[in-house]
């Protein structure tokens, strides 16, 4: 038996990169997986985990009370990994050359997709006896980010919020934790962008090595930890939790 074993866990960003990977992690776990994902692919991961495809926004407030309702009528929901996200551009670009409508549709995804994730999936997360959520950050949420500022801005607020959620939710059932991997090897990566970093002798994360450690997270009886991932640091975890009362 895995460690996810009889656990429902719905994935967002499952149609590719991370939370492909994640999803077909928890589901060699034991999770039966719902995928996540506004990208059809997803129903291809869906088929692959033998789980179940939504096609999905997730900066739609409604959207995420109703699945929270559909979830609850299915059997519940134990487990959460809130991945989606998205850059301001495939390639590096001026802050001013970037329309505000992109950085809003930012925000809605990177930000906004974890605060209603985890507002629609508590309660219900709760109603199930407790589990866990676990919300892609990134290193660019822990230092400036030059190549695409609102990103990194978004990546701050993700943290921001789960380091300030986390005790609350913790106290009553819920461990909430932020994973802030460093350059991993997805499609959001130009082909471009990855010869230099490997030029500069800079290994890329492997998404299965990502979704390992978002695992790890879940299966912890800890709550509000915040760990990096990378290749020159390896993982790297501080519990803050006890800092924020």
């Amino acid at each position: 038996m895995g460690r996810f074993t009889d656990k429902v866990a719905v994935v967002t960003g499952a149609a590719s990169g991370v939370g492909a990977a994640s999803a077909r992690r928890l589901s060699e776990e034991g999770a039966r997986v719902v995928v996540l994902d506004i990208d059809e692919r997803g129903a291809e991961v869906a088929e692959q985990v033998g789980g179940r495809f939504v096609r999905f926004d997730v900066g739609d407030g409604e959207a995420w009370v109703e699945l929270a309702a559909d979830l609850r009528a299915d059997g519940g929901v134990h487990l959460a990994h809130l991945n989606a996200g998205i850059l301001a551009a495939r390639e590096p670009q001026a802050f001013l050359e970037t329309p505000v409508e992109r950085y809003r549709e930012m925000i809605g995804v990177n930000l906004y997709g974890v605060l209603l994730g985890i507002h629609a999936l508590a309660p219900a997360i709760l109603d199930g006896g407790g589990g866990a959520i676990v919300a892609t950050a990134s290193l660019a949420g822990l230092l400036p980010y030059g190549g695409d500022p609102v990103y990194a801005a978004t990546k701050h607020g993700v943290i921001g919020l789960v380091t300030s959620v986390a005790p609350q939710l913790g106290r009553a059932g819920v461990r909430v934790h932020a994973i802030c991997p460093g350059g991993i090897d997805t499609p959001m990566v130009t082909d471009r962008q990855k010869t230099e970093l490997t030029g500069r002798s800079r290994a890329m994360l492997d998404p299965s090595e990502v979704a390992a450690a978002v695992a790890a997270l879940l299966a912890s009886d800890d709550s509000g930890i915040v760990q990096t991932i990378s290749k020159e640091g390896g993982v790297r975890a501080v519990n803050i939790s006890t800092t924020l009362g």
